[in-house]
């Protein structure tokens, strides 16, 4: 008896005869074109053969980072990629679910299986492939979100050669949005999605998805590049006003070089020649400063009659704080400015619990305060707060020297700590944290603010930090 077909190539690609298996089972399918089984040995011939090609690949972009193939890797491996488009396997199984994890991070290069995603959409995907997989570093992103995004990178770089449909990607990132489990990664979607809709000119909705990441990201350049972009075409001084919030922003100039680029033409547009030459002149410092081949759209700028290389950039900064001082009202509003006291710092690290007056406690990222020291429980900061959602939320935070506030004062005596482990002086509860390493009976000075007592339901003193006395001082 005859061994049927697929069994023969399966046994031949397991002894390692990937080429002999290839030959006797693409035959073999001449006679039986519908054999789903013979299609599906077939298909782990091709996947084999894959892994082969995409060593390399990934080998030299292990150092690099840059999947990009060549010439001959892509020829190579899209002719593969059509095969098995060819064999016309049924989604949702196994096949497609594997050969998206081998091109999990190269996926944007190869014009086949960016269409085989959009034609299938999620289906490819099951509840495994919706789920970050948490590793010791952190989350790692769903396989049906890393695709996501090579998809997005793709119609960004190459959408009229490989006629990629906008309605169709758009249609994946939403349902991506939407299936998909990630948390921490979901931001970066967003940003891609929002990419691509300033290049289709869809300039509202690219806002939309821009302006929450910038809230979290405001030290951040490239997010408020992100948002100059959606108003270039539309308000060239406030794109204006972004591009230069980002350039200062940028904690070194070569993450600032885009931004330094895209505001030239806006400056331009508006008779600031000097400036504009100010940005250009920092941008090719920069790639002189790091060696790197001068980009050939900065050098024919460079070429132009209203270049001017013996400008000061110097003068660029001052230029650019001077119109991107106020860039925050534009992420939430008019923001009213408040003097506060920090009350205690959260466990996590991350934020900061300040005091305003006995009806007002505000929590404040880490992230959003400006200083080279991170502040301390009874440092004075100013605070730019913004109405959200109805909700009072802190987005810029500055250190502030001491004023005088309502519910706030000083209290000298002696330290009586209770079995518990909290204490007090005079009037004023101590928390423990706030005691700290004191013994029991020294004289301290205590900062106090008026805090609402639970179990009292009235306001009481409480001491948010304690400084010790020597006898002299008492």
């Amino acid at each position: 008896m005859n061994e049927p077909a697929n069994r023969t190539v399966n046994n031949l690609r397991k002894s390692g005869d990937l080429q002999g298996a290839w030959e006797f089972g693409f035959q073999a399918l001449q006679a039986a074109p519908q054999d789903t089984y013979l299609k599906g040995a077939l298909f782990w011939v091709c996947y084999e053969f894959l892994k082969h090609q995409l060593e390399n690949l990934n080998k030299r972009a292990s150092s690099s980072n840059n999947y990009r193939p060549t010439d001959f890797e892509f020829e190579q491996i899209e002719n593969l990629l059509q095969t098995i488009v060819n064999l016309d396997i049924a989604a949702g199984g196994l096949e497609y679910k594997m050969l998206l994890v081998q091109f999990k991070k190269s996926l944007e290069w190869f014009p086949t299986l960016i269409h085989l995603v959009l034609r299938h959409q999620t289906v490819l995907f099951d509840d495994e492939a919706k789920t970050p997989f948490q590793a010791e570093k952190g989350e790692v992103p769903s396989l049906m979100l890393s695709t996501a995004r090579q998809v997005a990178s793709a119609w960004l770089r190459a959408r009229e050669y490989w006629h990629l449909d906008l309605n169709q990607v758009m249609a994946f990132i939403n349902q991506t949005r939407e299936q998909a489990s990630d948390t921490k990664h979901m931001m970066w979607l967003d940003y891609d999605q929002a990419k691509c809709l300033v290049v289709a000119g869809q300039y509202d909705q690219a806002r939309e998805l821009i302006l929450p990441i910038l809230r979290k990201k405001q030290k951040e350049s490239w997010a408020w590049g992100a948002l100059a972009a959606t108003y270039s075409k539309q308000d060239q001084r406030l794109a204006m006003k972004f591009f230069a919030r980002g350039i200062v922003s940028a904690h070194d100039v070569t993450f600032s070089l885009r931004l330094l680029q895209g505001i030239i033409p806006l400056l331009l547009a508006n008779q600031q020649q000097a400036e504009a030459s100010m940005c250009l002149k920092t941008a090719i410092a920069a790639y002189q400063t790091h060696g790197w081949k001068l980009k050939q759209e900065l050098e024919q700028l460079s070429m132009q009659p209203w270049y001017d290389s013996g400008v000061d950039e110097k003068q660029l900064s001052p230029f650019l704080n001077s119109i991107s001082h106020d860039a925050l009202n534009y992420l939430h509003g008019p923001m009213e400015k408040v003097v506060a006291i920090v009350e205690n710092i959260h466990k996590s690290g991350k934020g900061f619990q300040v005091f305003v007056n006995k009806s007002t406690s505000l929590s404040v990222r880490m992230g959003v305060h400006k200083g080279k020291q991170k502040p301390q429980a009874g440092d004075y900061v100013e605070l730019s707060v913004a109405s959200v959602d109805g909700n009072k939320e802190v987005v810029a935070s500055s250190s502030s020297k001491q004023v005088d506030m309502a519910d706030v004062s000083y209290v000298e005596g002696t330290l009586r700590i209770a079995p518990k482990g909290f204490g007090f002086v005079e009037d004023t509860f101590v928390p423990p944290f706030v005691i700290g390493n004191l013994k029991n009976e020294s004289k301290v000075r205590a900062l106090r603010i008026m805090s609402w007592d639970k179990s009292k339901a009235r306001h009481n003193w409480k001491a948010i930090k304690l400084t010790e006395l020597n006898f002299n001082e008492y």
